[in-house]
């Protein structure tokens, strides 16, 4: 596969069975993994890559020993695709995520639908929402699918 890849994943145990699943699937070893918001926004737009893997659930900043990764944003995934659109640069986009519902009680959306919202917004960019689960492989028949898909079109 010669497609270049980036990650936006702050879960660590998500970032190996993904950099698994390619390796395995596609003998893919190229994956550049970036754990924020920042970090990942800053990769799109000083870079050039075919496709982002995005979580909808990140930090603001990369953790570190001294760092705790500053606010949880809850949609900081759909803050990256305003903020590439914004700056002009597009990627094709597959949303992974291990929740199933997003926001505050009263005022949560499901994936279901929050997949459904950025098909509308992001018609040019957005592929489309896996469903992640570590104790599941039904993500991976999915992503497979879809980068097929992806990969011959």
């Amino acid at each position: 596969m010669k497609t270049k890849i980036i990650l936006i994943e702050d879960d660590k145990k998500k970032i190996e069975d993904i950099k698994e699943f390619l390796n395995a699937e596609f003998h893919y070893r190229d994956l550049t993994i970036k754990e924020s918001y920042q970090s990942g926004l800053k990769a799109l737009i000083d870079n050039e890559y075919d496709l982002l893997l995005l979580d909808m659930s990140i930090p603001t900043w990369d953790k570190s020993p001294v760092e705790q990764g500053g606010n949880y944003e809850k949609f900081g995934g759909y803050k990256v695709l305003k903020e590439v659109i914004r700056k002009g640069k597009p990627i094709r986009t597959i949303l992974i995520s291990m929740f199933d519902d997003f926001g505050e009680s009263d005022n949560s959306i499901t994936l279901t639908q929050l997949d459904k919202i950025l098909k509308n917004e992001f018609t040019s960019i957005y592929i489309g929402a896996i469903f992640y689960s570590s104790r599941e492989t039904k993500w991976r028949e999915e992503l497979k699918k879809v980068l097929e898909q992806e990969i011959n079109r």
